[in-house]
């Protein structure tokens, strides 16, 4: 794993999750213990302890999870 893809591609943030959410993109669960990805899918629910893909949910605070992050506009 690169760092640039840590840096540039985890979602942290309620809004980051929800807009990969609302666009339907598809998510990566990225297992820290493993080492490795362990699903791959679009987000079927999520809220501030859980994120579930494929029907498994995988709590937010034992997993990384990348997708695209929402970028704000600034003024």
């Amino acid at each position: 794993m690169r760092l640039k893809k840590v840096r540039n591609f985890t979602l942290i943030t309620n809004n980051d999750i929800s807009y990969n959410y609302r666009l339907g993109l598809p998510i990566e669960v990225y297992c820290i213990q493993s080492k490795k990805t362990i699903a791959f899918g679009r987000i079927a629910f999520f809220n501030n302890s859980v994120i579930i893909i494929h029907g498994h949910s995988y709590t937010r605070s034992s997993y990384l999870f990348f997708g695209v992050n929402h970028l704000e506009k600034s003024s």
